[in-house]
């Protein structure tokens, strides 16, 4: 079995670490292709998703965003913070 190229998530492993442990705890992937997208790793809703991002990324997105590649909805959600900005993950 061949699996798809990683890496763009290996890239940004630890914004995909902070990201499952808190818009995700319950769903903790063992490998993320740069093809899959939040639906490939998550059975949550799309409501459950975009409320969970606002809450702690403070960003509002769409149900389209939720439709890209991880890597790039994880570096969406990145875009302007600052390093330690509203994390509350501890590696």
């Amino acid at each position: 079995m061949e699996f798809s190229s990683d890496i763009e998530m290996q890239k940004a492993s630890r914004e995909a670490q902070e990201f499952f442990a808190l818009i995700l705890p319950e769903e903790q992937p063992l490998f993320v292709s740069d093809e899959a997208t939040i639906w490939d790793v998550s059975t949550s809703t799309s409501d459950e998703i975009l409320a969970r991002c606002s809450k702690y990324y403070g960003k509002n997105l769409s149900v389209g965003d939720l439709k890209q590649p991880l890597w790039k909805l994880l570096k969406k959600l990145n875009d302007g913070r600052q390093p330690e900005e509203g994390r509350e993950f501890r590696e």
